[in-house]
């Protein structure tokens, strides 16, 4: 199990999934993290680009809640996290100049034990 996990300007199936529109992929990504585990995420998508559109956060936290995941931060991303990410696909679509970037970051609570 992953302690942590980072993704960045993904696509297709798995941008679905991370925007809440495949249950499938989150439950994926919720069995990849260890019990206090955090995911964060940068994507960007414009109408442009024949994917569902990012969703208000409140559906987005309902989505990620479903697979036992808090939605901890969903905001623009910075030009600087976006040059953290040093993604090579993010320089090509000039992304944080051109095109707006979800920051995301969701956290596998840590398992109580029974008393």
């Amino acid at each position: 199990m992953a302690t942590s996990l980072t993704v960045n300007f993904p696509w297709g199936s798995l941008l679905r999934g991370i925007l809440g529109y495949d249950d499938a992929v989150l439950a994926g990504l919720a069995r990849l993290l260890a019990p206090g585990a955090e995911a964060t995420i940068l994507t960007s998508v414009l109408p442009r680009d024949n994917a569902p559109p990012p969703p208000p956060a409140d559906a987005l936290a309902r989505a990620y809640a479903r697979h036992g995941l808090g939605l901890v931060e969903a905001r623009g991303a910075t030009r600087v996290e976006v040059a953290a990410s040093h993604s090579t696909w993010a320089k090509r679509l000039r992304v944080g100049v051109e095109r707006p970037v979800l920051w995301l970051r969701a956290r596998l609570p840590r398992r109580q034990l029974a008393v």
